[in-house]
């Protein structure tokens, strides 16, 4: 079986669809979890729909717990899934038929070669779409994730992986834990302790339509474009990152240590305590661990504020 772990928050517009592309998968084996964050625009009632005509697929979590964010809402979430596997799903998005079973049959494939006693995360890729489902202009070289870089020194700094695109193994799940404002995002945090602890996996194969309109939290971007680089260089979060990355850090060590190779906890440790060095000593801790981010802009900004 497959839990699909949903969160929600005014998303009436396009829950609707997303929610039968998901119940239309060829593999059947599968329970939704939603978990809606005070929506006041219909969304419940949509899924409150679905619900009645598939109660054996559609749970809806009822708690008494204000999350105010997607990253807070989905680690809420998460903690009701028992499923072996389990998939994230954003409420605007179109799965393609085929997304679950294909994506489990990847998760076999690591398993079988690491076992599934280690963390594991599978992750597809998307098709940008407009509002409308119509495919939009997108050159996939200039995404955020178009390098996937993997290595966990390079997440420790940046997150590359999608929750809407992946599939966790329960041993993941397990190390997740409960929401810490330490937690940069829920996708980012499943890939860190995946890729400390056990294997991350690229499936190059388009498995859903990323729904893009005026009220994502977070879109498809040309990472390379001037005006996008510049804006992340001269963005005043851009000097609070390397605080805000190394606070996720010590929290990954506190909570999953245990579960991480020997190399992998030696580069943690290296990570954390660069942060106290002087700033050359940073810099130079930055480069030669490959604590680096994506494209040189965001490097020098890296570097400016170490």
């Amino acid at each position: 079986m497959v839990d699909v772990v949903m969160a929600t928050y005014n998303g009436a517009p396009y829950i609707g669809e997303q929610l039968d592309s998901i119940l239309n998968q060829t593999y059947k084996d599968i329970r939704i979890y939603i978990r809606d964050d005070g929506s006041n625009d219909g969304t419940l009632e949509v899924i409150k729909e679905r619900q009645n005509r598939y109660p054996e697929k559609i749970v809806l979590i009822s708690d008494s717990v204000k999350c105010g964010s997607s990253r807070s809402n989905f680690m809420q979430a998460v903690k009701s899934t028992t499923a072996e596997y389990v998939m994230f799903s954003d409420q605007d998005d179109y799965w393609l038929p085929n997304k679950i079973q294909h994506t489990l049959d990847k998760m076999a494939e690591v398993e079988n070669r690491v076992g599934t006693e280690k963390p594991i995360l599978v992750f597809g890729s998307y098709k940008p779409v407009d509002e409308n489902l119509k495919e939009k202009k997108d050159n996939p070289s200039n995404r955020q994730e178009a390098a996937y870089k993997l290595k966990f020194s390079s997440l420790l700094v940046q997150n590359y992986v999608q929750g809407c695109l992946m599939m966790v193994n329960r041993a993941l799940v397990n190390c997740m834990g409960d929401y810490d404002d330490a937690i940069l995002m829920h996708d980012w945090w499943a890939a860190l302790i995946a890729a400390g602890g056990g294997t991350i996996e690229h499936l190059d194969e388009i498995m859903m339509l990323y729904r893009q309109h005026g009220d994502n939290v977070v879109g498809c971007v040309d990472v390379k474009s001037y005006k996008y680089r510049l804006g992340k260089l001269f963005n005043p979060k851009t000097k609070n990152s390397n605080k805000a990355v190394l606070e996720q850090a010590k929290l990954l060590r506190h909570r999953c240590l245990n579960v991480m190779s020997t190399d992998n906890r030696k580069r943690l440790d290296d990570f954390i305590g660069l942060y106290e060095k002087g700033k050359m000593g940073r810099v130079l801790s930055l480069i030669k661990g490959g604590y680096l981010k994506s494209d040189i802009v965001r490097i020098l900004g890296q570097i400016w504020y170490a």
